[in-house]
């Protein structure tokens, strides 16, 4: 028998470079970073390739797909030489609210986090490129309207490598 505050989670180990889960997949649990990092990708194996987003130790991820029920949006992949993931189902998530309501609101921190870097970089795409609608129906050449369009990417691409 476990102490009031002990929720015993099922642990996994993954290798550098080993998925832990592929876009598209079912979403039934999340899973809490204990040792290691783990990238989410898009379009992962391609050549259209995106890492948007970089999860170490004490934060979690796949949250979004558990809690919606929907397939996995992006993949998961192990990036360290020894990855620890600690599998989070709904009897789990439900004894954390139980044993550990600080936790729970650590994870909700988290995803508030990173709601909050994807509004803030969708806000500034989305104006970029309001602004170069407006330069190109003022005449500016089709260069400067994609290198400001570049920037506009660049910024976005920044504010999710900043996602951690």
């Amino acid at each position: 028998m476990t102490d009031k505050h002990t929720v015993i989670t099922n642990l996994k180990g993954y290798e550098d470079g080993q998925v832990v889960f592929n876009e598209g997949d079912d979403s039934c649990c999340m899973y809490d970073v204990q040792k290691g990092k783990v990238g989410i990708f898009l379009n992962y194996g391609t050549d259209k390739q995106k890492k948007i987003a970089e999860i170490g130790a004490g934060r979690v991820f796949g949250e979004m797909g558990m809690v919606e029920g929907l397939p996995r949006s992006a993949t998961a992949v192990s990036l360290s030489e020894f990855t620890v993931l600690a599998v989070i189902t709904w009897e789990t998530l439900s004894l954390y609210f139980k044993a550990k309501p600080s936790r729970v609101v650590q994870i909700m921190q988290h995803t508030s986090d990173r709601l909050r870097v994807t509004t803030k970089a969708n806000s500034g795409l989305r104006a970029s490129v309001e602004q170069t609608i407006e330069k190109i129906e003022n005449g500016c050449s089709r260069e400067d309207a994609s290198k400001f369009l570049r920037k506009a990417l660049e910024n976005v691409e920044q504010a999710f490598a900043e996602n951690k």
